[in-house]
């Protein structure tokens, strides 16, 4: 009888019900779609970290991480790459040089981290040639050719095609310098990247630092991201007097902004069903409200105080089976649609390119996502037919009858 009766009652005002229906449906977006948004975010700076900087792992000489000395590096780097290429669970594998420097044009000059690559090896780890906006990812016709960031070559006042001059310490600890020309111009997603950054062939500064053969640094991409941990794992054993680290252990703060972008989205979720609880208190107390005289008379027939509490939180309940799956279903088209075209938020572009964030956002809504939200929604439409429940209990059945 009461689920009838609570039935009956929820339509007796369906304007009011409605916005009830429609409130649940819009909190559960806000949160779903706030979350999706983080989610995305998030994922998106974890993958162009991974792609343009770190890869999924990397191996070291140990001693060479203290202070990148060009003198530490893999012992038989050139036999571990190609070991790596036949293991099925790597995609692909670069090895590089890596020194520091500085880079000096005709007008100023900057300091700079070098990277000596072999262009095709690196194509299959990085996203540098994808990012490449003038000129080419290197011709393999000249030498000393280099690619720098869009970023630098405005700092250093340079073009497509000009000279620089790149200074180091070689092998030997000599100062030692090199002539090189602008082949291509890149902008990734990280700005501050693109000013530190500048890549050029593997050979070309392997004779300068006199290096020979010799690889400071080797970047591993694996088949299945996900089991970055588990294939480390295994090549840490495999090779225990090299340094293996993943991207996490090379960038701990990449996790610390996932843990911060969990943190923010549970405090925006809140906000958001803590503004949504005062709403639905306020409607249904309006509800009571206007029905003293019928909570009257059924206290006055007998209906004994626990049924009125259980009927009202009833019509709660009812009202949030409602909501829930016309916000979930709301959900899935609009973050549907947004994961497809993404969110454009160029007007922040160098703010946020500052940080590495790209200026499309593409939401990623997960399937795990829907019954913690939706459990946190209906546990905040329950709770808010509690003050009005016990509003009603009050109510003394002689006053409330003869109320108009």
């Amino acid at each position: 009888m009461l689920f009838k009766i609570a039935w009956r009652n929820i339509w007796r005002n369906r304007t009011r019900s409605l916005v009830v229906i429609a409130s649940i449906a819009v909190g559960l977006f806000a949160g779903m779609f706030m979350m999706a948004f983080f989610e995305g975010l998030a994922k998106q700076e974890v993958e162009s970290t991974v792609e343009t900087q770190l890869s999924h792992i990397q191996f070291h000489n140990p001693a060479f991480i203290a202070d990148k000395d060009v003198n530490f590096t893999i012992e038989n780097g050139p036999a571990i790459i190609g070991r790596l290429k036949k293991d099925v669970n790597v995609r692909a594998t670069s090895g590089r040089l890596v020194t520091t420097g500085m880079i000096s044009s005709s007008s100023t000059a900057s300091g700079v981290e070098i990277h000596g690559i072999v262009p095709a090896d690196e194509k299959a780890v990085s996203s540098i040639s994808k990012d490449v906006i003038e000129g080419v990812y290197f011709t393999g016709l000249k030498k000393n050719e280099i690619v720098i960031g869009e970023k630098l070559a405005l700092k250093l006042g340079v073009k497509l095609h000009n000279k620089i001059v790149l200074t180091f310490q070689s092998k030997t600890g000599d100062l030692t310098a090199g002539s090189f020309r602008i082949a291509g111009i890149f902008r990734s997603r990280n700005s501050a990247f693109d000013e530190t950054t500048v890549f050029t062939g593997f050979d070309d500064l392997a004779g300068l630092l006199g290096t020979g053969d010799g690889i400071h640094e080797i970047a591993v991409i694996v088949q299945d991201g996900q089991k970055t941990d588990a294939v480390a794992k295994v090549l840490k054993k495999e090779y225990p007097s090299l340094l293996v680290q993943t991207w996490i252990e090379l960038s701990p703060q990449m996790a610390l902004l996932t843990s911060i972008m969990d943190q923010m989205m549970y405090i925006i979720i809140g906000i958001i069903l803590l503004a949504l609880m005062f709403g639905i208190i306020n409607t249904m107390l309006m509800a009571v409200l206007e029905r003293q005289r019928e909570f009257g008379m059924l206290m006055a027939i007998g209906m004994n105080k626990p049924r009125v509490f259980f009927m009202i939180l009833l019509e709660s309940v009812m009202l949030t089976c409602a909501g829930i799956p016309a916000g979930i279903l709301f959900t899935i088209i609009t973050v549907g649609s947004l994961s497809r075209h993404g969110i454009d938020l160029s007007a922040f572009s160098q703010a946020l390119s500052q940080y590495g964030f790209s200026n499309i956002v593409y939401p990623d809504l997960q399937r795990s996502m829907f019954l913690p939200v939706s459990l946190m929604t209906a546990f905040t439409a329950v709770l808010s037919a509690i003050y009005p429940a016990i509003k009603a209990l009050r109510f003394k059945p002689a006053e409330a009858i003869h109320k108009i």
